[in-house]
């Protein structure tokens, strides 16, 4: 099925960043039919789904079954590479699988294509020495450590830039986020205690102009946690979306998975919420998960009950806009809270969309599905797992 990812304003935002149910699920019982496995030119292509995984593929051609082997969220801040294709049938749909390796550690697997985009992330090209030039901070950010090699890069040990402090550039690379190439400066502090590369874009050479702040309002739960720049922030750049506030007035939008995605990448915050595993989470955000003392992991968390919460996966894993937005997630599924009355893009030219409406007093879902002929909304039935039925 395909979908204009830029449906109404399509960014849900969370409802589908956690969608526990992937196109093909991994059901040993159930098996598939693919078809003849091609070699394909090696691109990179990234991922930021907080579900999905790769599959190794057993069986045959005609019986094939799938073995999940990695989940993608563990590999938000990585590439991939391509190198094989097949399509694989279901139930007379057909699914395009790529064969993909991943550049942090060597990870192989199929992945469905629509999990992917293409485009570096956090890849980078080989610094260069540039002259001796001194500046002061723009704007908040940090000056990171950036190891790895060029394949795969990690920032780590942020320490912030310091408003009354001059910094030397002495050296610049590219950093690939997520499909865009970001200029980073190497800079040393001029009392020498920090080094290290931070955007160019925090940085400015006229030191008489004040620094802007910014303010969050959770400073003390939440650590940097993608340590990149609000320009990456999402499609609409340094513009916060429409939909990632409410006040009550404004008309129903139908938020993109995608979209939301790269806008919790980019270190932001979801004000309106959502319901996740029967529970109301606002200020949704991501923030780091330290149980782990020699890797730090994102986990995405958000205010229940006035407590600031781990969002962890359960037996449904859908997110649902509080608001009454429309969250689209793929293949021609959406979720919300309030009667369908928006018109949908259909899935392919012979079915048409479906709509999860949560309810939350009995905390389960009533199933609506657009009918091509009349072009309105039929009510189906009531499940408590639109996926599971």
């Amino acid at each position: 099925m395909k979908h204009n990812q830029g449906l109404i304003l399509s960014a849900t935002v969370l409802a589908t960043l956690a969608m526990g149910a992937t196109t093909l699920t991994a059901n040993a019982a159930t098996t598939y039919k693919r078809s003849k496995v091609t070699k394909v030119s090696s691109k990179a292509y990234y991922s930021q789904r907080q579900t999905g995984k790769t599959y190794q593929f057993k069986g045959t051609a005609k019986k094939l079954t799938f073995k999940a082997n990695h989940a993608l969220k563990n590999y938000t801040k990585t590439t991939w590479q391509t190198s094989k294709k097949t399509t694989v049938t279901k139930h007379g749909k057909q699914y395009l699988y790529y064969y993909v390796k991943n550049s942090r550690n060597g990870a192989t697997g199929w992945v469905y294509s629509k999990y992917l985009k293409a485009g570096k992330n956090f890849q980078a090209t080989t610094p260069t020495t540039t002259t001796a030039t001194t500046y002061t901070p723009a704007k908040m950010g940090k000056v990171y450590t950036l190891s790895g090699d060029n394949t795969y890069v990690k920032f780590s040990n942020g320490q912030a830039l310091k408003t009354d402090e001059n910094y030397t550039q002495t050296q610049q690379r590219y950093v690939y986020k997520a499909g865009k190439k970001y200029l980073y400066y190497f800079v040393t502090s001029a009392d020498k205690k920090v080094n290290g590369w931070t955007w160019h874009g925090y940085l400015k050479e006229d030191s008489s102009s004040d620094s802007s702040t910014v303010t969050n309002a959770n400073n003390t739960t939440i650590t940097d946690t993608n340590h990149t720049d609000s320009s990456t922030a999402s499609s609409t750049g340094d513009v916060t979306p429409a939909w990632a506030t409410y006040d009550g007035k404004r008309s129903q939008l139908v938020i993109n998975s995608n979209d939301f995605g790269s806008f919790l990448a980019g270190g932001h915050t979801y004000g309106p919420g959502v319901y996740y595993n029967g529970k109301a989470y606002t200020d949704i955000h991501n923030v780091y998960d330290t149980s782990n003392p020699y890797q730090y992991g994102q986990q995405l968390s958000g205010l229940n009950d006035g407590k600031l919460t781990a969002m962890k996966h359960g037996s449904v894993n859908i997110y649902v806009p509080i608001d009454g937005d429309v969250l689209f997630i793929e293949d021609g599924a959406y979720t919300g809270v309030l009667v369908p009355s928006f018109n949908p893009e259909s899935g392919s030219e012979l079915s048409g969309a479906d709509y999860f409406q949560y309810m939350p007093d009995t905390n389960n879902y009533v199933i609506w599905r657009f009918n091509l002929k009349t072009k309105q909304w039929d009510k189906s039935i009531t499940v408590n797992d639109p996926f599971g039925y």
